[in-house]
């Protein structure tokens, strides 16, 4: 399903398109993530596809199948502890939960609102949507890890007070438990409780909201770290490419996780060289060995709003200085970050790659230099972007 906003169709390269009439799969993958596309007598429709439905949950509380109707456009995960029959468990995946608070609108911004103090906009908004209502957001990541609203649906809260938040972790400090979600998102939370916690990660955070000094904060009473890793055979993800390596053999979607491409990966309604970082994205995969491996990547079309182009870079050089704590290195005097999904190749880590010569290859985000693959070279005149 084409997210609700403004895409240009890639050219066509390799592969078809049926124009996106509804399938019934023959063979239900493990676990599926998407946008509901519309609610039927038997189901619902995610990626195209028709999934006959068992159960329905969100923060533990079961709903009946009717609670995703006028639901369109929400975020859901389906699984099935039997990947080949019997009805799919949906559990509602949204990015945001929590009341809705209506901003001053702005000649740049006139449909702009907050939810658990993060800024947001949507020129979809229905008119029965009122300020302090309960709302489930769905929204994809943006380059430099913004957000781009999919759907704000209103509901009648019976889940209780905990709010809902995703995003990549920033500003992460340990000794005082807080990391921030987004510019302006303060997640406090028990460093005995959640350890491993790194900047990088996206992750969902279930928590109480308070803003009452205008200083949004979220208490944390759990953390998810969402890295795919719940897919463990096969699986259906649909999103947006937030970096590709320059040989195109990997790629991260959804700031989440790499993917990996190989010889046998097949591309539908585009090629290769389609894969670009702000492609909207249906990718088809397999857990090998805790690695995922695209089978087949189906080409949906491009966020043109955001400068992805712009945010790529690359760089080579002898590591000259760096610092353990905040796992930052230099390369002629810049400054390259590390996070949780920086990948090393060949052998390197960061632990051996002092006074080494590395290629490192990534995206700016927040104004700074985060790599995504560093991998050791042999000594070369330095090229850098």
């Amino acid at each position: 399903m084409l997210p609700l906003f403004s895409l240009a169709m890639v050219g066509c390269g390799g592969g078809s398109s049926d124009g996106g009439e509804t399938t019934s799969p023959s063979a239900t993958p493990f676990a599926v993530e998407g946008t509901i596309e519309r609610v039927t007598n038997n189901g619902v429709v995610v990626n195209g596809k028709e999934y006959p439905v068992d159960a329905v949950n969100y923060q533990g509380q079961s709903e009946p199948v009717s609670f995703l109707v006028g639901k369109e456009n929400l975020k859901v995960r389906l699984g099935n502890d039997n990947s080949r029959r019997g009805g799919m468990h949906v559990e509602l995946d949204p990015t945001f939960t929590g009341q809705i608070i209506f901003a001053p609108g702005t000649p740049e911004k006139p449909n702009r609102f907050l939810v658990n103090g993060v800024e947001l906009e949507f020129d979809r908004l229905t008119s029965n949507i009122k300020d302090g209502d309960w709302v489930m957001v769905s929204a994809l990541p943006t380059a430099n890890a913004g957000y781009k609203v999919l759907s704000v649906i209103e509901f009648t809260n019976t889940f209780g007070e905990l709010a809902e938040a995703e995003g990549r972790i920033n500003e992460l400090n340990i000794n005082n438990g807080t990391f921030k979600i987004g510019q302006s998102l303060l997640v406090r939370f028990d460093v005995n409780k959640f350890r491993n916690l790194r900047n990088g990660m996206w992750v969902e955070v279930m928590g109480a909201f308070n803003d009452s000094e205008h200083n949004p904060e979220l208490t944390a009473e759990s953390i998810t770290h969402e890295d795919y890793s719940h897919i463990t055979h096969d699986g259906e993800i649909e999103g947006i490419v937030t970096w590709v390596a320059k040989n195109k053999k990997s790629f991260e979607l959804n700031y989440r996780a790499q993917i990996k491409v190989n010889g046998a990966t097949e591309f539908d309604d585009g090629n290769k060289n389609d894969l670009v970082p702000g492609a909207w994205v249906e990718v088809e995969l397999r857990n090998n060995q805790n690695k995922l491996i695209a089978e087949e990547i189906e080409f949906e079309g491009r966020d043109d709003n955001d400068d992805w182009d712009a945010l790529e870079f690359e760089i080579e050089g002898y590591v000259d200085d760096y610092d353990n704590i905040e796992k930052t290195f230099t390369i002629n005097g810049k400054t390259v970050y590390t996070d949780a999904r920086t990948e090393f190749e060949d052998g390197a880590n960061f632990d051996n790659i002092y006074q080494e010569y590395v290629e490192v290859e990534g995206m700016w985000i927040d104004g700074k230099r985060l790599a995504r693959s560093i991998e050791l070279e042999d000594d070369n005149d330095d090229q850098d972007d």
